[in-house]
């Protein structure tokens, strides 16, 4: 690991708090993306126009995407499709083009860390399993980071048609709860507007009194 990729690490470490694979899997994601973005289209790449992130998770990963690129959704340039994927999406604001980084199926499994992940979430992991897991949990995030990234990952070119700006929409009232809510997002329920939260507790309540 070269030093500047060592100093994106420690970077990516420090904002996500702990070293873990999930991290280390959005961390090589970003990695390739960095590598590929500059070449990619018919004009120079233009690093001040920026970069938008697209992840298909919501798990660790999405960290070391955010440090990298500076990816937030107060930005408009981190983009979140609850696909439950560990793929990525890099795309040049400047002209669409992009790569897709997907982790490969199966790359990441390990028995051994997979059981003890479960007794520890399940608090049943004597302090030699705890330790065990921990080690493992490291060395498991150190393997993706120096492994040839092929070997867990595979990428493509693509091209993406960016929305053009921000969207105004509208804001309106929810009748159950009294707060706004975006249009897009509102619902009906008993005839009257509600947000998304409302529906929730609206549906969770008919599905008890239909018990």
């Amino acid at each position: 690991m070269d030093e500047q990729v060592k100093m994106d690490w420690e970077r990516c470490v420090a904002f996500h708090g702990h070293v873990c694979p999930g991290l280390a899997i959005g961390f090589v994601a970003a990695q390739i993306a960095l590598k590929m973005l500059p070449d990619l289209g018919d004009e120079p790449y233009d690093s001040k126009r920026g970069i938008v992130s697209i992840v298909q998770n919501d798990a660790c990963g999405v960290d070391a995407v955010q440090a990298l690129f500076s990816s937030t959704f107060g930005k408009g340039n981190l983009m979140f499709k609850d696909h439950g994927k560990h793929v990525f999406s890099f795309i040049r604001r400047q002209d669409g083009h992009g790569v897709r980084v997907a982790l490969k199926y199966g790359a990441m499994d390990n028995e051994r860390h997979q059981a003890l992940r479960v007794k520890l979430m399940e608090g049943a992991a004597t302090t030699a399993e705890s330790e065990e897991f921990y080690k493992l949990h490291e060395e498991i995030s150190i393997h993706l980071l120096e492994a040839p990234p092929e070997e867990h990952f595979e990428w493509r070119k693509i091209s993406f048609e960016l929305p053009k700006g921000p969207k105004l929409n509208p804001t309106v009232q929810c009748a159950f709860c009294g707060e706004g809510v975006m249009e897009q997002r509102a619902r009906v329920r008993d005839g009257r507007i509600a947000c998304p939260e409302c529906v929730e507790k609206y549906e969770s309540r008919v599905l008890v009194l239909n018990k």
